[in-house]
């Protein structure tokens, strides 16, 4: 199913080309879904490997570093290529993306020196068919959403990643979990405060090579969907790294971490809407071809009736996600809001789509044989990661409590 969307001719021959790719290593990927997920650290790596044929990763890095000059609409495009055959793939190519954000934003927001420093290598790798793989480290075991729904009267979390300065070197110490990409990763940037009594007022990020003295991957997390995406817990020791290393000074952190889920929410919406448009074409070709009552069941109206609401959600979807993506690269500071709201109502409806697309293949559906239960499982997790969706509803809550007061004053 093609994007309906009225985008620019360029878009929809990017969207060909990762679509081509993605195809090509389905068969791969699906056989991902079911090994052991510590199998998948081994293979998945190779894999993300294939994406430098089309310089995949380079995306979205400034032509000025070598890359291919596309943002956030470019990006959305292209998971959602990727998530039609597998959101585990996309996952892993937008989780490399989301690492390199504080970087990309460090250097539009007036530390060019960090363009000069990763942005470069990163394309020059991917050119030479050796990609970088890249992870963003914030969730900590004791903070999670509450890193961002920081209630005025409840208590702070408590943080357990803590950054001090030792003469040319900073010395990182904590815990991070739930870290796509970790145990295949060559960098993550870590967000750790610096001022144990300010907080997140202290917040700093800082890029970590894993290969780094002191840098371990703790727990493989055994996922119920996106099982081609690795995902783990990365344990940090008095970890040394140099001071140009500091991509956001302490302080800025935070600003940072807001920046980045704006840019952020609206592509991860283009992986729920390619999981939402690969259940509604699994389903559509299905009643095609199965016969009951002796008319297939595309002609019965309650199949045609869901068929038809799928699609519409589908429709409505794009529309969403894709001029929010188009605004998110005009617009400085971009709108949390909107990328939260593009992210909510995808999410929402490739669960939708998922289990309907289920109902209307009945028991064949619930099989494993039947990509639609994996579809669902995929599903669910966007919901979850980048915010979980009750977290995004505050977010625009408070848009909406902002805008109602300032007319009524």
């Amino acid at each position: 199913m093609r994007i309906r969307y009225p985008l620019p001719e360029e878009y929809k021959l990017l969207y060909d080309s990762v679509k081509r790719l993605a195809e090509a290593l389905e068969p791969e990927l699906l056989e991902l879904d079911r090994i052991g997920h510590e199998e998948v650290v081994g293979k998945a790596r190779r894999l993300i490997k294939e994406s430098s044929k089309i310089r995949l990763l380079s995306l979205p890095i400034p032509v000025d570093f070598g890359g291919s000059g596309y943002f956030t609409l470019g990006a959305t495009v292209a998971l959602e290529a990727l998530a039609f055959h597998d959101a585990g793939f996309a996952t892993s190519i937008g989780a490399t993306w989301l690492g390199l954000l504080p970087v990309l934003i460090a250097s539009m927001t007036g530390n060019p020196d960090v363009g000069d420093l990763w942005l470069k290598p990163f394309t020059e790798a991917d050119a030479r068919g050796d990609p970088q793989i890249w992870g963003f480290a914030i969730t900590e075991p004791t903070a999670g959403s509450d890193y961002e729904r920081l209630e005025p009267r409840a208590p702070q979390p408590e943080l357990l990643t803590y950054a001090r300065r030792e003469g040319e070197y900073w010395v990182v110490s904590g815990r991070k979990v739930f870290i796509s990409n970790a145990p295949i990763a060559d960098f993550i940037t870590v967000f750790a405060i610096t001022d144990k009594a300010l907080g997140v007022k202290s917040m700093a990020c800082l890029v970590i090579p894993t290969r780094a003295e002191g840098f371990r991957i703790g727990s493989v997390f055994d996922k119920m969907g996106h099982r081609s995406s690795p995902t783990g817990e990365i344990l940090l020791e008095s970890v040394r790294v140099p001071s140009p290393n500091l991509v956001c000074p302490p302080g800025t952190g935070w600003d940072v971490v807001q920046l980045t889920l704006a840019y952020s929410r609206a592509p991860v919406s283009g992986i729920a809407l390619g999981v939402a448009k690969r259940a509604y074409w699994e389903a559509a070709k299905y009643a095609s071809a199965r016969v009951q009552g002796g008319l297939r069941i595309i002609e019965h109206q309650i199949i045609r009736e869901k068929l038809a609401n799928m699609y519409t959600l589908i429709l409505a979807t794009e529309a969403l996600i894709y001029s929010t993506s188009q605004r998110l690269e005009k617009e400085f500071p971009p709108s949390l809001e909107d990328s939260s709201a593009a992210k909510v109502f995808a999410s929402n409806v490739a669960v939708n789509v998922a289990l309907e697309a289920i109902q209307v293949m009945g028991g064949y559906g619930y099989m494993r044989d039947f990509i639609v239960e994996k579809l669902l499982r995929d599903a669910k997790l966007t919901q979850i990661y980048e915010g979980t969706n009750e977290i995004n509803l505050l977010t625009i809550s408070d848009k909406i409590v902002e805008e109602v007061g300032s007319i009524g004053s």
